[in-house]
């Protein structure tokens, strides 16, 4: 639940010429199996485990193998939500087109692997399932990047008082907030689980979800703000502490770190974060393995990224060394990510370390992505900051490689030869 914020001497994104373009297709690239992109983004690609993949898809085998087991199956924990459309991005940059689909069930079946097939059988059963089944696949569709048609296939839901119903419904929300036009709803969702929710993890998980969306939505700071209200219920009604609570109250208070963010009040951000990294360090007390494990480590990540963002906007020397601790670990958790790479690049950028944040954006523009093109755009500014032309005119001739219909890079570029 993150956003970025760089800083004001440098243009958080570029414009595109036609904002409905697509990605430009590369062709003539190594196969799947010596294909460089395809290395770190493998899990998306065909449900493969890779190593080398960023965090948030390390959650695509734990699923895959929930799925495999027969009912009942367990719950996800998981927090992060694919990004929609962001499986056809990998495909185009690593030239791997023959993999690309809108759903599941378009993939050829000799691209599929055995994970593919049961996802798709899934699928095919959707109205027969459960609903922790059900919470799963449409999860899982959404780690694939299929957002818009996780939240089609599982269609009008309503809140209705049942714990296992509800779980579903608040699922389905998450996924719906990434569709355009469904965030509004979304909204109305999180706040009737709020005020309804049997389960008071279910209900503060709603609001984190509330505060996140409003933030970034039309509802803004106000709408956030009447989250934090059910939330300071709840929390003051108390409830049974256990690794699932540390992690719901850990992001309760990530969510509120985020709005004392959009306040501009930086002290309390920080204590917020401070909240959430106690309750985070209490989900390792015992060792956690497995799905918990994973679950604990995204949610730090998550605080990381918070951490970084409260460093850049102090002052001092104190600030700096916090700065790059908290760069340091993010990158040795997550070293492949492009979005944690750019919130690093972010920091730096805001401390005035612009060829620092260009050594990061740079570092993201190389995993490709849309992400990746806004990685190069800010490396080329800063760059160009620091007086490196020559350097910023690579990092832009990157970004309009990635994407052709960039605006701003491609005036820099002409502007160079004039």
């Amino acid at each position: 639940m993150s956003t970025s914020t760089a800083s004001p001497l440098i243009q958080r994104r570029y414009t595109r010429a036609d904002s409905r373009g697509s990605y430009p297709r590369l062709t003539g690239m190594p196969d799947l199996e010596h294909n460089r992109l395809a290395m770190f983004w493998r899990p998306i690609i065909d449900m493969t485990h890779s190593e080398l993949a960023p965090l948030r898809l390390r959650m695509v085998r734990q699923i895959s193998e929930w799925l495999a087991q027969p009912a009942p199956r367990p719950t996800s924990w998981f927090a992060i939500i694919g990004i929609p459309e962001l499986r056809r991005q990998v495909l185009r940059h690593a030239g791997l087109d023959q993999y690309d689909c809108t759903s599941p069930a378009g993939l050829a079946q000799e691209l599929r692997t055995p994970q593919w097939d049961r996802l798709v059988e899934l699928v095919e059963q959707f109205a027969e399932l459960d609903d922790a089944t059900r919470s799963l696949v449409v999860f899982q569709l959404a780690q694939l990047s299929f957002c818009g048609f996780a939240a089609e296939l599982a269609g009008p839901v309503v809140v209705d008082g049942d714990p296992g119903h509800d779980r579903y419904v608040y699922e389905v929300a998450r996924i719906a907030a990434r569709v355009p036009g469904r965030t509004s709803w979304s909204l109305e969702t999180f706040d009737a689980l709020a005020k309804s929710a049997e389960s008071p993890r279910l209900a503060l998980a709603a609001c984190s979800q509330g505060i996140g969306h409003s933030i970034r939505s039309g509802a803004g700071v106000e709408g956030a703000a009447r989250f934090e209200q059910h939330g300071e219920r709840i929390t003051a009604d108390g409830f049974d502490e256990d690794l699932h609570t540390h992690l719901v109250r850990s992001r309760y208070h990530r969510a509120v770190a985020l709005l004392r963010l959009a306040q501009r009040r930086p002290e309390e951000m920080r204590a917020e974060v401070e909240l959430a990294v106690r309750f985070s360090d209490l989900l390792y007390a015992d060792g956690p393995t497995g799905a918990d494990r994973l679950v604990a480590d995204e949610n730090l990540r998550i605080i990381l990224e918070s951490q970084i963002k409260a460093a850049a906007r102090a002052r001092g020397d104190e600030s700096n060394a916090e700065l790059r601790k908290f760069s340091n670990a993010l990158y040795e958790m997550d070293p492949t990510c492009v979005e944690a790479l750019l919130i690093v690049g972010d920091g730096y950028a805001t401390a005035g370390d612009f060829g620092e944040a260009a050594a990061w954006y740079t570092r993201a523009g190389r995993l490709g992505t849309g992400a990746g093109a806004i990685g190069w755009f800010r490396a080329g500014q800063c760059l160009d900051l620091v007086g490196d032309r020559t350097g910023a005119l690579h990092a832009m001739g990157h970004c309009l490689e990635l994407d052709t219909t960039a605006v701003e890079p491609r005036a820099y570029l002409e502007a160079a030869v004039r």
